[in-house]
C-alpha cells in the first residue's frame, strides 16, 4: 500500500479559522549561533551530544538518508571551493542534548565521506578528485574539510515549546514537508512516544487501517495521541490550535509513570477490541452507507474510542444491537453529519459532537 495515500478523511473547511482559537501568549523563541568545525561536529556526534539519523535512533521524525553519492560529492566539492552552505538547525532539549532539525542530509554526507564510505564522483571543478575517497585526496584538502566551519543555529531549551514547534514547521524545507506528528516526535520524545509506536503495531488496529505495518508518515500515531488526549484530559480541555493541544498531552506524556503507561496501553487495546465488537475492520471508524469509505473519519474515531474505553468487550457484545441501532439513527442526523464532515477541529463544533453523542447513547450502558 502507498504510504502517501490518506488514512483518514480530509474534511471540508479544514483551513477555516476557528473563532475560539486560543492564542499562544508567550511568543518567544531563543536561538544562538553554534558554528562548528567539521572535526568537532563529528566528535560530538560520536559522543552523543548531537543526535543524527541514521547514526542514532533519534531524532525519530527524521527520514532515512536519501542523498545519492553524486549529491554528497557536490556538497564536498562546494566546501572545498568555499561555496556558502545553508546553515543547519539544531534543537536543544532540557538535558542540553542537540537534535538535528534541518541539515541531516548535509551533515551525514560529510560524515560518510570522512569515514571513507564513498568516492567522489562527477565533480565539475576539482575533477582530479573524482573516484577518490577521503583518505586518498591530498592532505591539504583533508585538512580543509576537517577544519571547515559549518554554520549552525540552535533553538535553545528556553524557547516556549509551542513557538518552538511552530518554528520547526517554518524551518521544514524538505521536498515532502514533515507533518505535525513527525515534528512532535522530535520535541516530545519519551515513554509516551515509545508506547504510541508500540500501539500502532497492534494487529487489530492494523487490520482496521488495512495495513501490514505502521504508517511511515506517523499519521496513525497522531490518531493514537488524539485518543490519549481525550482519554486523559477530557473534552473540556480541548482547544485550538489542535496541534498545540496535542503537544500539551505529548509533553505530559514525558513524565508518566510506568503504571500510568501500562494503563494507557490497556485502554488502547480494550477500546480497539470493543470497537471491533461493534464493527468489522473495514467499516470501523468509517462513515457513509455501510461504512463504504476507505478512510477513517477522525471524529468517529474520537467518539467511538472514548465510548469504548468506558466498557468491556463483554458489555459491548451484550449491548451491541441497541448500540448499533442508535448509531445508525445518529448517522442520519443532519446536524451531526455536518459536525463530522466540516471544520471538524473547531472547539465549539468538537464539543457539540460529544454532546450529541452522549445524549444519543445516554443510559445504554448504565446498568451493564
Amino acid at each position: 500500500m502507498n504510504d502517501e495515500l490518506p488514512i483518514f478523511e480530509i474534511e471540508d473547511d479544514r483551513e477555516l479559522p476557528d473563532p475560539d482559537e486560543v492564542p499562544v501568549r508567550d511568543r518567544r523563541v531563543y536561538t544562538q549561533p553554534y558554528d562548528l568545525v567539521v572535526d568537532s561536529l563529528i566528535e560530538q556526534i560520536s559522543a552523543k551530544t548531537i543526535f543524527l539519523r541514521p547514526l542514532s535512533d533519534r531524532p525519530d521524525f527524521q527520514r532515512k538518508y536519501v542523498w545519492s553519492d553524486f549529491l554528497a560529492s557536490r556538497l564536498i566539492e562546494s566546501i572545498l571551493l568555499n561555496v556558502p552552505i545553508p546553515p543547519c538547525y539544531l534543537s536543544q532539549n532540557e538535558n542540553f542534548e542537540l537534535d538535528v532539525i534541518d541539515g541531516q542530509q548535509r551533515i551525514f554526507s560529510i560524515f560518510r565521506f570522512i569515514s571513507n564510505q564513498f568516492a567522489l564522483q562527477k565533480l565539475e571543478v576539482l575533477k582530479e578528485l573524482n573516484d577518490l575517497r577521503f583518505h586518498e585526496i591530498p592532505q591539504k584538502y583533508q585538512r580543509q574539510l576537517k577544519t571547515h566551519t559549518l554554520r549552525c543555529v540552535v533553538i535553545t531549551n528556553e524557547s516556549h515549546p509551542e513557538i518552538k514547534f511552530d518554528v520547526f514547521e517554518r524551518l521544514n524545507s524538505n521536498t515532502v514537508p514533515l507533518n505535525a506528528q513527525e515534528l512532535r516526535n522530535c520535541i516530545y520524545r519519551g515513554d509516551l512516544n515509545s508506547l504510541i509506536k508500540k500501539n500502532v503495531e497492534y494487529l487489530p488496529w492494523l487490520s482496521i487501517l488495512g495495513k501490514k505495518k505502521p504508517d511511515m508518515r506517523m499519521r496513525d500515531e497522531e490518531l493514537v495521541l488524539r485518543f490519549y488526549a481525550f482519554y486523559m484530559s477530557g473534552i473540556q480541555s480541548y482547544r485550538t490550535p489542535q496541534k498545540h493541544w496535542l503537544n500539551d498531552v505529548a509533553k505530559t506524556g514525558q513524565k508518566l509513570s510506568p503504571e500510568q503507561l501500562e494503563n494507557l496501553e490497556a485502554a488502547w487495546k480494550n477500546s480497539i477490541n470493543v470497537c471491533l465488537t461493534w464493527f468489522d475492520a473495514k467499516t470501523c471508524f468509517r462513515r457513509g452507507t455501510e461504512g463504504k469509505s476507505r478512510v477513517i473519519n477522525r471524529t468517529l474515531f474520537d467518539l467511538l474510542m472514548i465510548q469504548a474505553s468506558k466498557i468491556s468487550v463483554e458489555i459491548a457484545q451484550e449491548k451491541r444491537a441497541d448500540f448499533l441501532e442508535r448509531f445508525a439513527h445518529l448517522m442520519t442526523d443532519v446536524e451531526f453529519s455536518d459536525l463530522i464532515g466540516r471544520a471538524v477541529d473547531h472547539t465549539r463544533r468538537t464539543k457539540r459532537r460529544f454532546e450529541i453523542w452522549e445524549r444519543t447513547f445516554e443510559g445504554i450502558f448504565k446498568n451493564a
